[in-house]
């Protein structure tokens, strides 16, 4: 028996008009292309060369930055000469000793009268020795020692401050950097779906070309279109060149551009707290108004330093001789002669009294003046919180106003391809719509970028990165 047939007809099957046919086969394969586009890029990644590089965190470029960052080797080894400094600092309390010893020979001694006449030799022992040893420890000198110390304690600190002020403006350069990676990457794969986008368009301009509802000028003005969006992802890609070798250059890295950002730190909105407690943050946390404060206790103690000069040092001092032969006598006596002495020395300086007032005084205006640029540190870094401050919440505006436009964006897009693929738009209303779909995403990604900066700023300028 062999294969049947069968044919169902209906006449009750609508009729449907040769346009309408067209329209129905190009909305089958925009779906379909959208749907090709959608699997594919949930399949392989926006890049394919991109999903093979790992991941590194911002944290992560900060912890090389701190190990291999010569700038900060550099503030390390000034922290650990301050530390140095205190030590011998402290060493000045510990009791001086000198110890001498000479040996030599002794000449015949000659004796005249006040004329210089009547000469007469002196036969003397020729071998002599001399030998002491001198210890004394203070017991008062005006603070010199104490305030000394305290100096050399501050300047530890003030190590300290430089080495974290280094550290806190390195993270900071380096977090900008990074969100420079994240934005030319998110930008990247938005260039990527527009292109994707393009590419369908002008697939399906070239099907109503042969259909003979759109004209080959229809599809050129789009082929400039992508060529367009073609260069643009070149020069994201020349500027990631850019922003990989200034993060090698400020962490050390031996690879440049053998990883990608954490790129889903953009979705996370950071939690922005109040403006006083911010002000607060930076008022204790910064190190710029450390430093200053530093600086004040620093002259201070030079203040303290240049008074103590004009004060007398008292000491315990104690001696031990062993001389020989003895020369005080004529003829000389060829034996040791051994003494000790022990006693209170107090020394002053009597032209103190009149030269280091002018010391002290300059010492005094400097400390004042460390005081009004304490003052003004203060000052500035509360303007400049506020400032950040205030950057956030334009930024969490414009956030805002974005989302919106993406979402108006596309629906005029989506609009805007209905009418165009049933004949009552034209190409230049698709490349506007396109246009702006495309300024709109990329608004949105560099305003959450914008966002993450300034939080950066603000938790940098209270030194807590």
């Amino acid at each position: 028996m062999g294969l049947q047939v069968f044919k169902i007809t209906s006449t009750f099957a609508p009729k449907i008009s040769k346009q309408e046919m067209k329209n129905l086969k190009l909305h089958i394969l925009n779906y379909a292309s959208i749907a090709a586009l959608i699997v594919v890029k949930c399949t392989l990644g926006i890049e394919p060369t991109m999903a093979q590089q790992p991941v590194v965190t911002l944290q992560h470029l900060w912890d090389e930055a701190q190990a291999n960052s010569l700038r900060i080797k550099t503030k390390q080894g000034n922290l650990k000469t301050a530390e140095q400094g205190i030590v011998v600092a402290k060493s000045n309390n510990l009791p001086d000793v000198d110890v001498s010893l000479s040996a030599g020979l002794l000449s015949d001694g000659v004796i005249m009268d006040r004329h210089f006449r009547n000469a007469q030799n002196v036969e003397n022992p020729h071998f002599m020795n001399n030998f002491a040893i001198k210890a004394s420890q203070l017991v008062y000198g005006g603070g010199v020692v104490k305030n000394s110390i305290k100096l050399s304690e501050i300047l530890r600190d003030m190590a300290a401050l430089s080495l974290e002020t280094e550290i806190q403006d390195i993270k900071m350069m380096i977090a900008g950097f990074y969100l420079d990676l994240c934005r030319l990457y998110n930008q990247d794969a938005v260039l990527d779906d527009n292109l994707r986008l393009c590419n369908v368009l002008i697939d399906n301009m070239k099907v109503m070309e042969k259909e003979g509802t759109a004209l080959s000028n229809d599809i050129l003005r789009y082929e400039l279109q992508k060529e367009s969006i073609l260069l643009s992802k070149r020069k994201v890609a020349d500027a990631m060149q850019i922003v990989y070798r200034q993060i090698a250059t400020a962490t050390g890295r031996e690879g440049e551009n053998d990883f990608k950002p954490d790129t889903t730190m953009i979705a996370i909105e950071p939690v922005i707290s109040t403006l006083q407690e911010y002000q607060d943050n930076a008022l204790h946390g910064n190190t710029g108004i450390k430093t200053a404060a530093a600086a004040t206790q620093l002259k201070e103690s030079e203040l303290k330093i240049e008074r103590s000069s004009m004060l007398p040092k008292v000491a315990i001092v104690a001696e031990e001789h062993l001389d020989g032969p003895i020369t005080n006598e004529v003829p000389v006596i060829n034996s040791n002669f051994n003494y000790m002495f022990v006693g209170v020395g107090i020394q002053y300086q009597l032209s103190s009294s009149y030269k280091n007032k002018r010391e002290v005084r300059r010492a005094e205006i400097e400390r004042e003046n460390s005081e009004t640029q304490h003052s003004l540190a203060q000052e500035q870094v509360s303007d400049a919180i506020f400032a950040a401050y205030t950057d956030c919440l334009t930024s969490q505006s414009e956030i805002a106003t974005q989302q919106k436009s993406v979402g108006l964006a596309n629906r005029n897009y989506n609009v805007i391809l209905s009418r165009y693929n049933n004949g009552l738009a034209t190409v230049t209303d698709m490349l506007d719509a396109a246009n702006t779909k495309l300024d709109a995403e990329l608004g949105l990604v560099n305003s959450k970028i914008s966002l993450l900066f300034n939080n950066f700023k603000l938790k940098y300028i209270s030194s807590e990165l």
